[in-house]
């Protein structure tokens, strides 16, 4: 696991500098680009408020899976988050995670990770 986080970790910030240097694109659009999505994704990341993550972590640390709704909310600032940072592949993946099917479908799973990985006692 720790070989995939650092894959991660080196491998997109590698590939996004890839991606921008060999996109025939103007420095003016990928500066516009870059500025209009870090607006939008720092709007959904500020509606879906900060305290959301005390109250997911409270949750887990209670043993209280955390609900449909904040997970719901955790995928819609992971997508702000994404949109912040400059890049195609995370403004794709943040542009992903805005569309409700999508985080219909990872409501579940991630609920499952949570319960098996980080809820102690009785279940």
């Amino acid at each position: 696991m720790t070989g995939l986080w650092a894959l991660l970790l080196l491998g997109i910030p590698i590939v996004e500098v890839w991606l921008l240097l060999s996109l025939p694109l103007p420095l003016w659009f990928l500066v516009g680009w870059c500025l209009l999505t870090a607006a939008v994704g720092w709007w959904f990341a500020r509606t879906e408020g900060l305290s959301l993550w005390t109250e997911l972590e409270s949750d887990v640390q209670n043993g209280i899976v955390p609900t449909a709704e904040g997970v719901d909310a955790m995928l819609v600032v992971l997508a702000g988050w994404g949109l912040i940072l400059p890049g195609w592949l995370t403004d794709l993946a943040g542009a992903l995670l805005l569309v409700p099917a999508l985080r219909r479908s990872l409501l579940e799973p991630i609920r499952g990770t949570v319960r098996r990985h980080f809820i102690t006692g009785p279940r």
